[in-house]
């Protein structure tokens, strides 16, 4: 076969890396295309640097996204398959919106539901990590093709979880710049919080981490001094450092299913914030049910996880809730069977699988008509 792979941001190659080297391993002919320029392929070589052994891998590279839709599209019956990440994100519109069965999207942060559309029309497949996303993205959107697939990333994931760590541990995920451009008293409310939890950290001998925001280009440390700070730029690094946190603060991040399924507690701040920065589309039911669920801590019933809304940053309501989230009994078994059912590992063969079952029943249809 030949399959092309669609990569939008680094980070969301380490979602497709195993599926497009199990891919390489069967011998299809694989072109990946992918919007950031050749320096960025470090950080996708550290996820999975077998891929380089292969032949039958191509790239197109290319910074403008536009460039790579209209390449794409161009040469799209040229593949016998199309995976990508967030496909139905506006940007690959011109690539969904066709009669192709043969367009494949792996699930990502359920912002397939923020990217819904009104009388949404695709065959493209939407791959879902388990039968409780399959669940709450059926729910809260219209897509006709949902599968539960189980996770190549999560089974990735599962050589971090239960990660021993000597060291206590908060740490501190920079904000979306998008909070601060259209929230200008943010940044002394984030101040606060960080003033408060260097304050906490020290007299409870916690080492406080900050996980930068490179392309954002705000240094937190200035506000307080950080005992370690890691770039986004490396995708194991922040895995890692996920895994050996105590428990994580942040504001409103997609980690969370990461952090969940790692098992590390989180607190969310200020997602009314988040609301507001999608106020021309949270009317839609199944967005502002979405806000509810995966920022207020309900999507994961609440035990290991909490939110502190904006007028509470600069209390010591932060720190009461902290204390909580790291004193409370967690039935983490129970958690893994109610939000992460079902077996990730193997999940890349079967996808592969699965997809080639699609391409031959495809070929023997196409030779029984001629």
């Amino acid at each position: 076969m030949k399959i092309a792979f669609i990569i939008d941001k680094t980070q969301t190659f380490q979602l497709v890396a195993s599926t497009l080297y199990e891919s390489l391993s069967r011998g299809h002919d694989c072109t990946l295309y992918c919007n950031f320029l050749p320096e960025g392929l470090g950080e996708l070589l550290s996820i999975e640097p077998k891929i380089t052994e292969f032949t039958n891998l191509k790239w197109v590279n290319h910074p403008d996204k536009g460039y790579l839709v209209q390449k794409l599209s161009s040469n799209r019956d040229e593949y016998d398959a199309v995976i990508g990440i967030n496909l139905f994100n506006g940007g690959w519109k011109r690539l969904y919106e066709t009669d192709k069965e043969e367009n494949y999207s792996f699930e990502y942060c359920w912002n397939e539901i923020y990217n819904q559309v009104s009388g949404f029309k695709s065959k493209t497949t939407l791959l879902c990590n388990s039968d409780h996303s399959k669940r709450i993205i059926g729910d809260l959107s219209s897509y006709p093709n949902i599968e539960s697939t189980g996770s190549p990333w999560f089974e990735f994931l599962s050589s971090f979880a239960n990660t021993g760590h000597q060291k206590k541990r908060i740490t501190f995920l920079a904000p979306h710049n998008s909070l601060y451009i259209k929230h200008g008293h943010l940044p002394k409310s984030v101040e606060k919080v960080l003033s408060n939890l260097r304050k906490w950290c020290s007299d409870n001998e916690f080492d406080l981490i900050l996980k930068s925001r490179k392309k954002y280009n705000r240094d937190f440390k200035n506000a307080v001094k950080f005992n370690e700070v890691v770039s986004d730029t490396d995708a194991m690094s922040h895995i890692l450092l996920y895994a050996t946190s105590d428990a994580v603060i942040h504001f409103c991040s997609s980690a969370i299913n990461e952090l969940a399924f790692l098992q590390t507690p989180y607190l969310c701040l200020a997602p009314d914030f988040q609301k507001q920065l999608h106020t021309d589309r949270i009317h839609a039911p199944g967005i502002r049910r979405l806000h509810d669920l995966y920022y207020d801590g309900e999507i994961f019933d609440g035990v290991h996880c909490d939110s502190l809304q904006s007028d509470e940053m600069e209390t010591d309501t932060l720190i009461q809730k902290l204390e909580g989230l790291l004193s409370s009994e967690k039935d983490w078994k129970n958690f893994q069977n109610t939000y992460f059912p079902g077996n990730h590992t193997g999940s890349a063969s079967r996808i592969i699988d699965r997809i080639e079952d699609n391409y031959a029943r495809a070929q023997k249809s196409s030779n029984n008509e001629k």
